[in-house]
Formats: C-alpha cells, structure tokens, sequence
C-alpha cells in the first residue's frame, strides 16, 4: 500500500540535516554519530534515485529536487507528530474520574494526599464522594470504588488493597494508667458500631477476658480516632488512619510489646471497577497510584 515510504529514520535524519544544514548539528539532535546521520541521508537518496544535497567543504546545499522534497518531509513528520501527541495526551485530557470512597478513608487519609495525585494528573478531574453502601455499577456512576468486607465483593472487578491491621491506641495521659493488658478492662472502649464485634474478638485474640461495661460508639474510624485524641477512651484504629497522629504524639500504643496492641481484623479493603477486560488509563493511573501510597500496608 505504501511502496514509496521511505524509511523513517533515513527521512528524520533528512529533514534534520536540511533544516539545521550541517550534518554535524542533525547529529547532535538526533543524538547519534554524524557518520550515522550521513548513512541515513545517503540510504534515503539511494531510496529516491536522486541526490538530495551538494556536499561542499563544511558546509551543505540542498539541490532543487532536495528543497522540494523537504518541504514535504518536514510537514509529514509534522503531521506524525501532532498525531502522535495528540494520542498520548488525550486519555486524560479534561477526563472526569468518579470515584466512590468510605468516608474515614476519604477524610482520614485520601484527601489529604489528592493533591500530589492531581499534580501527576492536573487534566484529570476528580469527582470524590463518600460511601459504603453495596455497589452496583449498571446503577451508579463511578470509576472505582473501595470499600471494606469481611467477604470479596461481587459483580464487579475486585482488587485487593490490605487487610485491616488495628492497632490498640489511646491519647498519652490515658497510656499512664495502663500498665498490663488487663488494665484495659478499667477503661471506656471506644467501638465502631457498624463492626461491633471487634473488641471481642481483639480480646479472644490475645486471651483477655473483657470485663469493663464502658462502652462509646461511632460510626466511622475518623470519629473513632478523634474520641481517642480527646482521651475519652482506648480505640482499636487501622494504623494507616492514624500515622500523623502517632507521630506527633496525639495518641500512642500503650504497652511495651506491639503484639498485645494489634490484631487484624476479618475486614480487608478492596477496590472495584466495572467488569470489563481492559480498564480505561485514567482508571489504571489512579489505580497504580493508590497502590504505591497502600504499599506500605500490603501484606
């Protein structure tokens, strides 16, 4: 179909050599030898059955049938590539990315870090909302969603993201009180209503018997780590929720040995996209980027 295209690096090194008009500027350009260059230019003439330049002493003259062609050359490379750039940018250009996240983690920990995603991705837009309701994607709109389960989600495309490490947290002054595991039994235990069984089975974990009859629920995992910031109790929180705050200090593990303060728990997290074979780029950008923040946290 093409049989008069001539080869591609013969041509680029063609209309380099006769915009610049000296071999030894194409070269540098192009990043190869100027006897490369002068290989490819003589390889394209010998393709055409013309001569393409008059070498004179240091210097290059494009002969008639030269300058004709290289208009032409220069306006085909042109075109290749606007095209080219065109294809590569365009996946993500002014593209709306819908993703569907639970709302500690949303507020907690994805929010803050959105902005280094949106610096990779500043065409990109992000439609961020909050949820944990079972999600159907003939029904709703989003991208991805991530969600927690004690089972793998179903209809949709799954990937695992971690399971769910709890550690035992409380605020400094409450940490001064527990001395011994057992102690926990003196104090308020913070619970996450919609997973309340998890002190107990933190507790048959560890072989303690829960005695205390303390109890303060929430409902999301960023309530829960607040109520504990303000000393109101101890609270079993994944450490990815709570890195800042154990690093300045706002709350600390209690005991000396991490075993007794951490225990993962039957949830794990999970990302779903929309049963399909290939996923859109825009989908897979943010997928590889969320899986380099999770990193840490993947067992």
């Amino acid at each position: 179909m093409y049989s008069h295209l001539p080869p591609l690096n013969a041509l680029r090194a063609f209309e380099a050599s006769a915009r610049l008009m000296s071999f030894t500027l194409a070269s540098k350009e192009l990043f190869v030898t100027h006897g490369a260059i002068s290989k490819q230019v003589k390889i394209l003439e010998d393709f055409v059955g013309l001569p393409l330049f008059i070498r004179q002493h240091r210097s290059l003259k494009l002969t008639d049938e030269g300058e004709r062609y290289f208009i032409h050359a220069q306006a085909a490379l042109q075109t290749i590539n606007n095209a080219t750039s065109d294809l590569i940018s365009q996946p993500l250009r002014t593209q709306t990315l819908a993703i569907n996240v639970l709302p500690s983690l949303t507020i907690s920990w994805l929010i803050p870090r959105m902005e280094e995603f949106k610096s990779r991705y500043p065409h990109l837009y992000v439609d961020l909302s909050i949820g944990d309701f079972e999600v159907d994607f003939n029904k709703v709109n989003y991208d991805i969603a991530i969600r927690s389960s004690t089972t793998v989600p179903k209809a949709a495309n799954v990937m695992t993201l971690m399971d769910e490490d709890l550690c035992l947290v409380c605020s400094p002054a409450l940490a001064e009180n527990l001395l011994h595991i057992t102690d926990i039994n003196q104090m308020t235990l913070l619970q996450h209503t919609t997973r309340p069984g998890l002190w107990q089975l933190w507790a048959e974990n560890i072989g303690l018997e829960l005695t205390t009859d303390k109890k303060f629920g929430v409902e999301h995992f960023y309530m829960l780590s607040q109520a504990a910031v303000s000393g109101m109790g101890v609270a079993l929180i994944p450490r990815f929720f709570i890195e800042d705050e154990l690093q300045t200090g706002k709350l600390v593990i209690p005991f000396e040995t991490n075993a007794d303060a951490q225990f993962t728990s039957p949830y794990r997290y999970y990302l779903l996209t929309p049963k399909s074979s290939n996923l859109p780029l825009k989908v897979q950008s943010f997928i590889d980027w969320l899986l380099e923040l999770f990193s840490p946290y993947r067992h």
